[in-house]
């Protein structure tokens, strides 16, 4: 009988009810939309970065984070090496020669770090193959050994496809070194910051200048990313004197922002909750003060104050269960569908390359939040309704039928 009643009640005021059915509707679909947006964005900059420049884990030697120094190579390198690639859970691994050097073409100069890689290798640890203008990926140019510039870099040094750049640093023994490269291709990643600050050679050609035989760091990709920090502690285990990173101790601020993106999607479900509460308490509360002369008389006839309490707070539970079905409804559309063609935002590309961020992005969202959405959005509409159903139990009933 109070269902029946309660149900029949939101429907008396279509208009008002319909209202606020669609405010919160909007404002579910509205967190959910922000949320997702920002779960793709955390998710797109996380997995750029660890395909581009970070990777699942790096070796180095225990002096080399410290000193950066040329004679800092991994000791025992083959041996590493030998032991990474007969993991089955390795989906990749590749040795890199880093060196700092000061590039210069005819255009220009600039500072950059030298990687020398061996490119098939390198090919399953990041996808800076897959981000060249033409293709050619450090293959033979003539009598010159290549390199690879990124666009940024190629602009600043004024130098093209084809151009010849030399390249000037210290070797093992502290005298100059001078290396002369042709250009073969141009790069670009999502992160404009390395694209840069970094260059790359084959590792033979930077031995052969350098006089450095061997690698400054080792980089791999695991087939479950889940498994990175056991892979890790294994490798810690077996090889104790050299310093072994997971990304989230390489690039820190990818691990916090992972931290703390579960801190930023519980403010915005405190925030649509809020704006949820306050939609049903102005509803119930205006509904209660139309219907005080209605209200007396249920109560002068024999209904309990308990019924009427109840009576106020299903109505409030019947717009919420309206009300949130067709919000999650219309989020879960929308973030299939902006999930899959993407959320174009070319106007905004360089300064979104300039943080590691593509253009396009992807909204995604854990199922998860679905449920909790859900849940919560009934557990507001039955504390939003308390003080309406409070209010209404102050009546008197003798002075509201003399109402006019």
């Amino acid at each position: 009988m109070i269902f029946k009643i309660a149900f029949k009640n939101i429907w008396r005021n279509k208009l008002r009810s319909w209202t606020v059915i669609i405010a919160i509707a909007l404002g579910i679909f509205g967190g959910l939309a922000v949320i997702s947006t920002a779960t793709g964005l955390s998710d797109m900059r996380q997995r750029n970065a660890i395909k581009t420049y970070v990777s699942h884990v790096q070796i180095h030697d225990s002096n080399y984070l410290k000193y950066s120094g040329l004679k800092d190579l991994i000791a025992s390198e083959e041996k590493v090496m030998s032991y990474i690639q007969e993991s089955d859970q390795v989906e990749g691994v590749s040795a890199r020669l880093r060196i700092e050097s000061f590039i210069q073409s005819a255009g220009g100069t600039s500072g950059v770090v030298l990687n020398g890689i061996d490119p098939e290798a390198e090919k399953q640890v990041t996808n800076i193959a897959e981000m060249l203008q033409e293709g050619n990926y450090l293959a033979d140019f003539k009598r010159k050994p290549p390199i690879l510039i990124s666009k940024k870099l190629s602009t600043k040094l004024n130098a093209k496809i084809k151009t010849t750049i030399q390249c000037s640093f210290t070797d093992i023994n502290g005298q100059p070194a001078t290396g002369v490269f042709k250009v073969v291709d141009i790069f670009t990643t999502s992160n404009s910051m390395y694209d840069e600050m970094n260059a790359f050679v084959r590792l033979e050609d930077l031995q052969s200048i350098s006089r450095l035989y061997g690698s400054h760091e080792i980089a791999l990709t695991l087939k479950d990313e889940e498994l990175v920090e056991q892979y890790r502690e294994e490798l810690m285990a077996k090889f104790p004197g050299l310093h072994i990173a997971s990304w989230r101790g390489i690039a820190p601020g990818l691990g916090y922002a992972d931290k703390m993106m579960d801190l930023v999607m519980t403010i915005f479900l405190v925030i649509i909750m809020l704006a949820l509460a306050f939609g049903i308490v102005n509803t119930m509360l205006m509904a209660v003060l139309e219907r005080k002369k209605e209200l007396g008389m249920l109560i002068s006839v024999g209904m309990n104050k308990r019924k009427v309490f109840w009576m106020i707070v299903w109505e409030s539970i019947f717009l919420a269960l309206i009300a949130g079905p067709l919000g999650i409804v219309t989020s879960y559309l929308a973030i299939q569908f902006f999930g899959k063609y993407g959320i174009d935002l070319s106007f905004a590309a360089a300064g979104l390359r300039s943080v590691g961020l593509e253009s396009i992005i992807y909204p995604t969202i854990d199922s998860y939040y679905y449920i909790v959405i859900s849940v919560l959005v009934i557990i507001t509409a039955i504390l939003s309704c308390i003080y309406p159903a409070l209010k209404a139990l102050k009546l008197n009933p003798s002075e509201t039928l003399r109402t006019a």
